[in-house]
C-alpha cells in the first residue's frame, strides 16, 4: 500500500517521465546545413591573371590607322612605334602577308610602292631611306589597293588580317584592319617604304594596346598620318 507521501512523490516523477518521452531529441545528423553558410572564395592562384603586354619583345608595335577611299581606291596607314628603350633602325619596305579569317595565307601579290595601284606618283611614296627611331618615335607606311571586281570566275577576296614584319626576316605581328581589305578580283596590294612620322606626345609604352582604326571602305581621315 502506497502512502500519501509516496503518492505525492510518484506523480511528479511520472509526469516528468511522460514529458521526456514525448519530447523529440535534438541530434545532429550532419545532413542539414549550418544556419550561416559562407561561400568559399577562390584562391588567388585559381583566378586567371590578365597581364597587359605594353611592348613586344622586338621593341616595336604596330598601330593601324583609318583608311581613305576614293573611286574604288583604298589606302590604309600603318605606324610602327618604337616602344622599347633603345634605338630602332629601318631601311626599306615592310614585309606584308595577307591572311583570311582563319589566318591562313592568301595568294595576294605585294608590290613595293603604290604608284602602280594609285596610277600616279605620290610625294610620300619615294624610294627607301634610312630611318632611325628613338624610343617613342614612329615610322609610317601605307597599304594601297583597289576593290575592283571584274572576274566572276572567282569569288571576291577579302583580307581579314595582315601579318607585318618591320623588314623581311624580322619578327612579324598580326593586325586586324576594321572591315578588312576588300581586294575584289585584283589580287594585289602596294606598300610604301618606311618614313619617319612627326613626333607625338604618346608614351613609348602605353598601358593599353592600340585599337585598330576605322573601316577602310569609307572616306575618312586617317588618325595615323600617311608617310
Amino acid at each position: 500500500m502506497i502512502g500519501p507521501r509516496a503518492h505525492r512523490v510518484a506523480v511528479p516523477l511520472a509526469l516528468a517521465a511522460l514529458l521526456a518521452g514525448c519530447a523529440r531529441p535534438v541530434t545532429s545528423t550532419g545532413s542539414e546545413p549550418p544556419a550561416l553558410v559562407s561561400e568559399p572564395r577562390p584562391s588567388r592562384s585559381a583566378i586567371p591573371a590578365v597581364t597587359a603586354v605594353p611592348c613586344p619583345p622586338e621593341g616595336v608595335r604596330f598601330e593601324v590607322g583609318q583608311g581613305d577611299a576614293a573611286m574604288g581606291l583604298r589606302v590604309l596607314s600603318i605606324a610602327l612605334v618604337n616602344c622599347g628603350s633603345g634605338t630602332y633602325r629601318l631601311n626599306g619596305y615592310p614585309a606584308v602577308r595577307s591572311l583570311d579569317e582563319d589566318r591562313a595565307r592568301l595568294k595576294v601579290r605585294v608590290l613595293h610602292g603604290v604608284k602602280e595601284i594609285v596610277g600616279s606618283a605620290l610625294p610620300w611614296d619615294g624610294p627607301p631611306k634610312p630611318v632611325v627611331l628613338k624610343p617613342g618615335q614612329r615610322a609610317g607606311t601605307a597599304v594601297a589597293w583597289r576593290n575592283t571586281y571584274d572576274d566572276i570566275r572567282k569569288p571576291p577576296v577579302t583580307v581579314r588580317f595582315l601579318g607585318i614584319s618591320p623588314l623581311a626576316g624580322r619578327p612579324s605581328q598580326v593586325v586586324a584592319p576594321d572591315g578588312g581589305l576588300d581586294l575584289g578580283s585584283t589580287g594585289r596590294i602596294g606598300v610604301s617604304a618606311w618614313s619617319l612620322l612627326p613626333d607625338t606626345d604618346a608614351p613609348a609604352s602605353p598601358a593599353h594596346p592600340p585599337v585598330p582604326g576605322a573601316s577602310a571602305s569609307e572616306p575618312v581621315n586617317s588618325t595615323v598620318p600617311l608617310p
